[in-house]
């Protein structure tokens, strides 16, 4: 469990409300957070692979000059 999930239960168990939604937001951000870097490496490896493939058609497909 990350340090932001601890915090977050620590502070429902306390009973601290103000503290309880500070850590509710950062263990969110936290979360938000490493779904984009995620998503980020997803894109990344989706253009590089579709621009590979675009460049090996361009270079298999013979070309026709008058």
């Amino acid at each position: 469990m990350s340090e932001a999930v601890q915090n977050l239960v620590q502070a429902i168990k306390a009973g601290d409300a103000l503290e309880t939604e500070n850590a509710f937001a950062n263990a969110m951000a936290e979360k938000l957070s490493t779904r984009l870097d995620t998503m980020r490496q997803d894109v990344a490896q989706g253009m590089f692979a579709q621009a590979t493939e675009q460049e090996s058609e361009t270079v298999a497909e013979p070309t026709t000059e008058e």
